[in-house]
Parts: structure tokens; C-alpha cells; sequence
């Protein structure tokens, strides 16, 4: 990871921060989240930030992830689509949903989507 600038790792971490705090009151309030989420989230979350930067900033990379980031025309909703396709499909998220519904919603009252869009606008300007 030491090779790629910071941004990439921030982003990342970024988006997993805002999805281990989802509907946690606890974290609402006392800014406490799961760390463990957190954890499991931010490798694939980053696997997607770095084939997104690479994709935008010409560099080499030869990944599938890459190649499709490259050839979309619309990379904002192809990234917020991906991410939230990382968080619905982690087990231990859904499971500490319980009940609620788990299907992610894009809109700029969701704390884990403006996370993704602010991520998105810094990997696509860095």
C-alpha cells in the first residue's frame, strides 16, 4: 500500500468509517462503531478506490476493476454502485442490521453515500 499516495487509503477508510457507524445509536452519540466492521470493510473498499484512481490518473494497471472504471462513462455511479455493493454483501454489516433494511439507499441524506461521493471527488482531482 506504501506505493500509492495516501488519498487512496483515506478514501477508503472514509467510507468504512461512515458504514460501521450506520444506525448505531451508540455511535451517534458517543462516537463509538464497530471496529471490527470497519476493518473488514476497508481491503475491498480500497481494492475499489485504487483501481478507481488508477483508472482516472493513467496509470498502469491491468485489473479487471481498472479496465471497467476506464471504459464507463459514468465512474461516479459506477463507484457509489460498487462500494455499496462492498458494504450489502459483508456479512457481519447485514447482520448488525438486523431488521432494518439493507439495501443502500443514494441519496445526500445518507452519511455512507456522501461519503462515497466526497471519496469519489478526491480520488478524480488528486
Amino acid at each position: 500500500m506504501n506505493e500509492y499516495p495516501p488519498v487512496i487509503s483515506e478514501a477508503a477508510t472514509e467510507i468504512a468509517h461512515a458504514y460501521a457507524s450506520f444506525g448505531n445509536l451508540a455511535s451517534l452519540y458517543l462516537g463509538q462503531r464497530s471496529s471490527t466492521l470497519h476493518l473488514r470493510l476497508f481491503s475491498p473498499l480500497y481494492d475499489e478506490a485504487l483501481a478507481l484512481y488508477l483508472a482516472c490518473h493513467g496509470s498502469e494497471g491491468d485489473d479487471e476493476t481498472v479496465a471497467l472504471y476506464r471504459e464507463s462513462h459514468d465512474r461516479a455511479s459506477l463507484f457509489a454502485e460498487r462500494c455499496q455493493a462492498v458494504i450489502e454483501n459483508d456479512p457481519l454489516w447485514v447482520t448488525m442490521q438486523g431488521k432494518r433494511r439493507t439495501t443502500l439507499r443514494q441519496s445526500d441524506s445518507d452519511p455512507g453515500f456522501v461519503a462515497i461521493m466526497h471519496a469519489y471527488e478526491t480520488l478524480t482531482r488528486s
